[in-house]
């Protein structure tokens, strides 16, 4: 138990004025922004064994966003702001082939911007993914959630998994 506090420490001081920022995008209120700031946080710990260490950030962007959505929802004053990049900033190895850190760079950033019209064109689809891939939820929650059955989330998982492929084929394929 004391390793997963030592992990917790540590991410909320790492992450913590990141997670405000990102709260900030959607929510105005100071209080507000605490609140939901000490819930991602709280959700972070009944997560800790499932979500890997890289994936930290990656999962307290996502969830902060969500919960901010949800507060504006409630208080009638729901809108759709662009957060933060889901692809993280890559660590410089001094050994590394500068080369290949290029590369890698670009190819991430080619899959965000796919990734990115998912999310515009098939929002529902977007949503399944990350919910599953970042939070770990499976079919059911996330149908609960989205308010849909969880053979529905399914089919959006597959379909979304397929358009991501064919998309990028698409844009990219030919230049590999």
């Amino acid at each position: 138990m004391r390793e997963k506090e030592h992990c917790l420490d540590t991410y909320f001081e790492k992450y913590y004025w990141l997670v405000m920022w990102n709260i900030g995008l959607f929510v105005k209120d100071y209080q507000a922004k605490e609140d939901i700031c000490q819930e991602t946080f709280i959700r972070l710990v009944g997560k800790l064994d499932d979500v890997p260490a890289k994936q930290v950030k990656s999962w307290l962007l996502r969830v902060s966003e969500r919960l901010a959505k949800d507060y504006n929802k409630k208080g009638g004053k729901y809108r759709t702001d662009v957060g933060l990049e889901l692809c993280e900033e890559f660590f410089f190895d001094v050994h590394a082939d500068p080369g290949r850190i290029v590369i890698k760079k670009e190819t991430c950033t080619e899959k965000k911007r796919v990734l990115e019209r998912l999310k515009e064109e098939k929002p529902q689809w977007y949503e399944a993914i990350m919910m599953s891939s970042l939070e770990g939820m499976d079919n059911r929650a996330i149908g609960k959630e989205l308010g849909v059955t969880s053979g529905l989330v399914s089919k959006w998982k597959e379909r979304a998994r397929k358009w991501l492929w064919d998309a990028y084929q698409k844009e990219y394929g030919d230049e590999g």
